[in-house]
């Protein structure tokens, strides 16, 4: 039994229409616009099963605590919770009603995580990332600089850079918002040449991207980071090394891990999917930066490098 279909049939009809009348946001192919709530029951469940019939995540992460409450009783599912506690029970509860008592395995069946009160699946790891002894990565202990003295030959030498630039404190940031970016990259032996192409030998783009951790220990990712100016393109995508960066007391950060991503048609996807504009610079400009959505790093596999698959 589909478990949407299930859950649905168990909501309230102002319920239904809520949820139908959300906005659909652009990565999903709406048009960001919230639609009208005066519709019929019929017509709103129909909505809603359009929309969230194969994605339970998505709905339980939709719902409100109230209508995550309602339906916790109406399924016999555990008692009054937060709501992340009581999305992650119903979850559950969903999964053993799709399995039908079978026992299948992680990949048709893959468990979500809880960041940020929400559900989050975690795709596996899809290209080269830093070693670790533990999941989720510990916060790395302070470490010297040690950049090369030249720009490194190879992406091996590339990589062994960003191995020595994990726990290297960057300073504080100051008022230029893309300081930590730059300092990180120089850490690599890598220059910004603003030249429109990627940033190492014209092949790897170094992006940082910002991580913070959830009170469970695990790492999410904490804002959507700039890709490039509206018209500047995504070429730069095609061969990417992330860097994890997280805050720290004082304002302080440092780099917790990288991440190599390159881009094949899966990803391409993702990446024609997450991207979206929307204001970037100084107040009273009209300029407009790319930014990539935060679901693209758990669908890419770099929360995976983060927290374990």
């Amino acid at each position: 039994m589909n478990a949407v279909d299930h859950f649905a049939a168990l909501l309230s009809g102002e319920a239904l229409r809520r949820l139908a009348a959300l906005r659909v946001p652009r990565y999903e192919g709406g048009d960001g616009v919230p639609a009208r709530r005066d519709r019929d029951v019929g017509q709103a469940r129909g909505d809603v099963l359009a929309r969230w019939r194969d994605d339970l995540c998505g709905l339980l992460n939709a719902m409100t605590r109230g209508e995550l409450a309602h339906l916790a009783r109406a399924t016999g599912v555990a008692g009054p919770g937060r709501s992340f506690e009581l999305r992650a029970a119903l979850w559950d509860a969903g999964a053993a009603l799709e399995r039908g008592g079978a026992t299948v395995v992680g990949a048709l069946q893959p468990r979500p995580v809880v960041l940020g009160g929400h559900l989050v699946v975690m795709a596996p790891p899809r290209g080269l990332h830093a070693a670790t002894d533990a999941w989720p990565r510990a916060l790395p202990a302070p470490a010297l600089a040690a950049p090369p003295a030249d720009e490194p030959d190879t992406l091996d030498e590339l990589l062994a850079a960003a191995d020595r630039a994990l726990g290297v404190r960057l300073g504080a940031r100051g008022r230029d918002k893309g300081a930590w970016g730059n300092r990180a990259a120089a850490l690599l032996g890598v220059a910004e040449r603003g030249e429109g192409e990627p940033d190492w030998r014209g092949d790897v783009e170094v992006k940082t991207v910002p991580i913070a951790r959830e009170p469970s220990g695990l790492w999410r990712i904490q804002e959507d980071p700039a890709i490039a100016m509206v018209g500047q393109g995504t070429g730069k995508l095609v061969r990417t090394l992330w860097l994890a960066r997280a805050d720290l007391p004082g304002g302080d950060a440092t780099i917790v891990s990288w991440y190599l991503l390159e881009q094949d048609a899966h990803v391409a996807r993702l990446h024609r999917r997450y991207l979206h504009a929307r204001p970037k610079g100084p107040a009273g400009t009209d300029q407009r930066g790319l930014y990539l959505h935060k679901r693209f790093f758990a669908e890419a596999g770099l929360l995976a490098t983060l927290n374990g698959s």
